[in-house]
């Protein structure tokens, strides 16, 4: 028994290994990464690398076969004195890439290449290299077959300028901006390229040193000309200034229109030219570099263009005036903007004609909904209206009970603390006459006497005016006009301040509810605004209009918030509630260190009650203008 266990423990075991095996074979052997160096002559955000770039890596990602490292580094050249940045970048990349093998390199532009050719042997021996350049240059001919193979992308200048003056057919002058003093021979290229055009037009080359004098000279361009810009680099590298960002500043002040060669440039306020563009470039240079890490020879590989094709820019064509159906076959028009009807035609029609149905369906609810909604409005406002009522009731029913407590402790104050005291001292002068030798011609005894007259004439006084503060005699008996002009001039004696009093119209037999009511808002006001609000001058009008009575008082205090006074205080809505037991409108403006006026305006006739009023509704017709409530 235990070695038949033995036995099929071995079977088990051989079966394991043979499937473990079998797998292993069937899958197919790891391939080796492959690595990918580009060597930029620009700086790393200059506009053609960021377009190149994603090019290249797109075109060697494939779905099938080994991986691809690829990895970017710059010259910069421009921005530094080349030995220096020459032997910078190999320096770098000989610590950088130490131990990993290059299969291929990429030079884009001729001192790319100048330079990978220079430090080939050190940095990465019998490479392959695929170059980039506008023209097949002297060191890449005498190296041809040598592992090296690329792309030419000569600018098509007189292809351009040919373009330029066919859509614009009046020139009579092309101004050019080509300007590189870091690249031997680019000017010689451009005037060379454009010769052939100076029987036709006459052709200025501004060369300016400095970007404002650049713009300055683009912005006196006289009208029938074109500007031709291929490149402008100006003196000192500090500026930090790219060519696209000089043409954007170009075009911000350009009388006319402008051409370029680069499409780097597009977007920028150009209008468009010839041009091979960045992205079909970088394609080529990655499809190149992916054939010869799939083993073609560099050798086999020609040299050859990039295909051109003219590229515009639909905005500076409707800026210019140009037709679109003057440009020449097959061009590229980027950033146009298409119509709505182009974008969401069938979605606005679809919706029109779903509009239309449900229209159609809903006008015959629209009758009953509106009725049932106002019947519902009604029913929420009488809700509304009643339960503001009754708020407000409770409220003023809390207030005024504190108002009678208030006015009792008031009442009883002054009584003590004046008439009391004074009654006081009336019995005091009284026990001394009486303790006194009774002869009234002594001189103590007349002293006495003379107290005790003051005293009760000063007690006197206090009950009057008591008596007067809580219903003066003059409003019964002379009216209204009178009882305010005695009140001001009370109140100015009384606080030393200043208080106006005009009256004007007829005001006799005022009927004695509307009178004590504009009395008592008048007293109140004037209070308030010595006591609470510091006023030094104040003015009371009051005026008679056909029906109507009007009081305004004003002073110059520091004002008050009407919602917070309103929140805590029974002065405003005690003032409210007389206005409207008089059918009147009370109308209060307070703003910040301005002073407080308020005005309000009654029917001296008593009007007929139709209906209950709506009480939910505040008197006070300045709350709807809290913009003048400053605290």
């Amino acid at each position: 028994m235990r070695v038949q266990k033995h036995l099929r423990g071995l079977t088990v075991v051989a079966i394991t290994v043979a499937f473990a095996s079998m797998a292993s074979a069937a899958e197919p052997p790891e391939q080796p990464s492959r690595t990918v160096l580009t060597i930029y002559w620009g700086p790393e955000s200059f506009p053609g690398t960021r377009q190149i770039d994603p090019a290249i890596r797109t075109a060697l990602r494939t779905p099938s076969g080994s991986p691809v490292n690829y990895f970017a580094e710059y010259l910069e050249t421009e921005e530094f004195p080349q030995d220096t940045a020459s032997a910078a970048l190999r320096d770098y990349i000989k610590r950088k890439y130490a131990g990993r093998h290059i299969d291929v390199v990429i030079a884009v532009t001729s001192a790319a290449l100048q330079f990978a050719l220079r430090y080939r042997e050190e940095l990465f021996p019998r490479v392959p290299i695929v170059f980039l350049a506008g023209r097949l240059p002297q060191v890449a001919a005498e190296h041809s077959a040598d592992g090296i193979t690329g792309v030419l992308s000569d600018a098509p200048y007189d292809e351009t300028l040919a373009l330029t003056l066919a859509l614009h057919p009046s020139t009579t002058r092309v101004f050019v901006v080509a300007r590189a003093p870091s690249v031997e021979g680019y000017d010689d290229r451009i005037r060379a390229a454009l010769r052939r055009f100076s029987s036709q037009v006459r052709i200025t080359y501004i060369n300016e040193r400095t970007v404002p004098a650049l713009l300055a000279a683009v912005k006196t361009i006289p009208a029938q000309s074109v500007l031709f810009y291929t490149r402008y680099a100006p003196d000192g590298a500090s500026l930090g200034l790219y060519p696209d960002q000089i043409a954007r500043l170009m075009a911000a002040i350009s009388p006319v229109p402008i051409y370029t060669i680069d499409d780097v440039y597009l977007g920028s306020g150009v209008v468009g030219g010839i041009m091979r563009t960045a992205e079909m470039t970088g394609s080529r240079l990655g499809t190149i570099a992916l054939q010869i890490l799939d083993g073609a020879r560099p050798e086999s590989i020609p040299i050859a263009d990039v295909p051109t094709a003219p590229v515009f820019d639909w905005r500076q064509l409707q800026r210019w005036g140009i037709e679109s159906s003057r440009l020449p076959p097959k061009s590229r028009v980027l950033f146009s903007t298409p119509t709505v009807w182009e974008m969401y035609g069938w979605y606005i029609v679809g919706a029109m004609t779903i509009v239309t149905v449900q229209l159609a369906l809903i006008a015959g609810l629209v009758t009953q909904r509106a009725r049932r909604r106002r019947a519902e409005g009604v029913v929420l406002a009488r809700e509304a209206s009643l339960r503001t009522s009754y708020d407000r009731i409770r409220q003023l029913s809390g207030r005024l009970i504190n108002a009678q407590e208030s006015a009792r402790a008031s009442l009883a104050q002054d009584l003590h603390d004046d008439i009391c005291q004074r009654l006081a001292m009336v019995s005091t002068t009284i026990d001394r006459l009486w303790s006194s030798s009774g002869n009234i011609q002594d001189h103590a005894t007349q002293h006495s006497f003379t107290d005790l007259a003051s005293d009760t004439q000063k007690t006197f006084d206090a009950v009057r005016q008591l008596s007067h503060d809580l219903h003066p005699a003059t409003l019964r008996v002379l009216g209204l006009a009178p009882a305010l002009k005695n009140h001001c001039v009370e109140i100015a004696m009384r606080h030393n301040v200043e208080v106006t009093f005009t009256a004007q119209g007829g005001l006799r037999n005022i009927r004695s509810d509307i009178a004590i009511c504009f009395f008592r808002i008048a007293q109140e006001s004037l209070r308030n605004g010595v006591v609470h609000g510091g006023a030094h001058r104040l003015t009371v009008s009051l005026a008679r209009s056909r029906d109507d009575l009007e009081l305004t008082v004003s002073d110059d205090g520091c004002g008050f918030n009407l919602d917070a006074v309103n929140g805590g205080g029974v002065g405003v809505i005690g003032m409210e509630e007389r206005a409207r037991a008089i059918g009147g409108t009370l109308y209060i403006v307070s703003v910040a260190e301005r002073g407080t006026t308020i005005r309000i305006k009654a029917p001296l006739k008593q009007r007929p009650t139709t209906s209950i009023p709506d009480v939910s509704t505040p008197s006070v017709a300045a709350r709807a203008d809290q913009s003048m409530l400053v605290g």
